[in-house]
Parts: C-alpha cells; sequence; structure tokens
C-alpha cells in the first residue's frame, strides 16, 4: 500500500514538473532563434558598413540561352547547369559576415563535386563560380545542401534530407507576389500576341503592378538611408 502511494506521488510530481521543463527548454530555444536574429542583423550591419548598400535579392550568373546547354549524357546537371537564372537569396551574400567564410569561397569560385566518386571530373561534375541553379540544378552541388545552423529556428527544425537551403528567416520583398502573368493585379493586362504588360526580353514577368516595397525586392539596390519608417 505505501509503494502505490509512493508511486502515485512520484507521478503527480512528474505530471507537474513536465510541463515546467518543457516550458524551460522552449524559452531557451526563444533566446536561441532571438540570438540568431541577432547575428543576422549584426551580419547586415557589418555588410553594410563594408559596402555602403545591403545585399541584393535575386541576383548571381545568367547564360545566353534561357536553360544552359544539357551536361553530356545528362546524367548531373538538367536545367541551369552553367548558371543560376539570377536566383540567388539575400542571404547568400552576408554568409562571410556570419562566419560562414569557408562555405562563401565554395560558391563564388568553380567547385567540382564527384559525385560519382571515381576520382575524375567528368562532365556534370564542374559547377561554375556562384553555383547553378537553385531549383531546378545542383543536385549534388554541395554549398546549396549546406544547413547553417544560424539561419535554422530551433523551435522548427525540420527533418529529412537532401534539402536545400533550409532556412527560417528570409528577406523581406514587401507586400505584394513578386511576379505575375495573368490574372491577379495585373488582370486585363494582356497585350496582343499574348504578351502581357511589364515582361522583360527574357519572357519573366518584372513586377507585379502593386509595388515591392520591401527592403528586398529583386534586382532592387537598397542602402539604411531607403529606410523611412
Amino acid at each position: 500500500m505505501e509503494l502505490l502511494v509512493v508511486i502515485a506521488i512520484i507521478g503527480v510530481l512528474v505530471g507537474l514538473l513536465l510541463p515546467a521543463v518543457q516550458a524551460a527548454r522552449e524559452a531557451a530555444r526563444r533566446m536561441s532563434c532571438s540570438n540568431n536574429f541577432k547575428q543576422l542583423g549584426l551580419a547586415i550591419h557589418n555588410y553594410h558598413s563594408a559596402y555602403n548598400r545591403l545585399t541584393m535579392h535575386g541576383v548571381g550568373t545568367k547564360s545566353g540561352t534561357l536553360n544552359g546547354p544539357l551536361a553530356s549524357g545528362g546524367h548531373m546537371y538538367q536545367a541551369f547547369n552553367d548558371h543560376n537564372a539570377m536566383q540567388l537569396s539575400a542571404l547568400v551574400g552576408l554568409t562571410p559576415f556570419f562566419e560562414q567564410q569557408g562555405l562563401w569561397e565554395q560558391i563564388s569560385n568553380p567547385l567540382w563535386v564527384d559525385a560519382n566518386s571515381n576520382g575524375t571530373i567528368d562532365a556534370g561534375e564542374q559547377y561554375p563560380a556562384m553555383g547553378p541553379h537553385p531549383l531546378t540544378g545542383g543536385v549534388v552541388y554541395t554549398p546549396w545542401l549546406t544547413e547553417i545552423a544560424m539561419l535554422r529556428c530551433p523551435s522548427d527544425p525540420g527533418t529529412g534530407l537532401p534539402a536545400k537551403g533550409r532556412t527560417n528567416y528570409a528577406a523581406c520583398l514587401g507586400d505584394s507576389q513578386r511576379t505575375e502573368a495573368s490574372g491577379g493585379r495585373n488582370a486585363g493586362l494582356e497585350l496582343d500576341g499574348g504578351h502581357y504588360a511589364g515582361w522583360d526580353p527574357d519572357g519573366y514577368v518584372v513586377n507585379a503592378r502593386s509595388a515591392q516595397r520591401g527592403m528586398y525586392g529583386k534586382h532592387r539596390l537598397g542602402k539604411f538611408r531607403d529606410v523611412l519608417d
């Protein structure tokens, strides 16, 4: 009987203490997340101090053709293998400023990835400086698969690999969609020949009608002096 009472008391104590332990762990995770924001903010300030501008969103390299050539045999690159189609985020340029100089050197220089482990450079295993397209290319491009702990919120760790550039923090583009081909804010803007107002020569919509009012609108150069509120 006494043993049952002791077990019951222990059960009650565990029930009381467990929520407190979980709350303490979550508080620690929130503190870690806040520290990540602080480090990211310092990186932004240090970059601006060095270059008198913010990192740009939607930058990189571009090919003379829309998709770029396919690799011989097509076993490594699928599309956009020789460029990244100007699809790099503002976080890429910040990597040297939050203690990721090694990663930046991999990105900013041509990189060979021995995907088939035969010790030789085969077709499709040599990636250009600034890397391939992060979405449709670079299946084995190491920098795009690298997960930076500082860019992940401990409360939302995510699981499963391979994954590309997972982060819980993103640049603010503003209060509208980035592009729009038809419908939405560009409804009724279709021109003769099936083209839409706002298309650039490469066939991409430049901007939605609603202005990109964030500090990291695509292809836009921003400085601290542009922050007016």
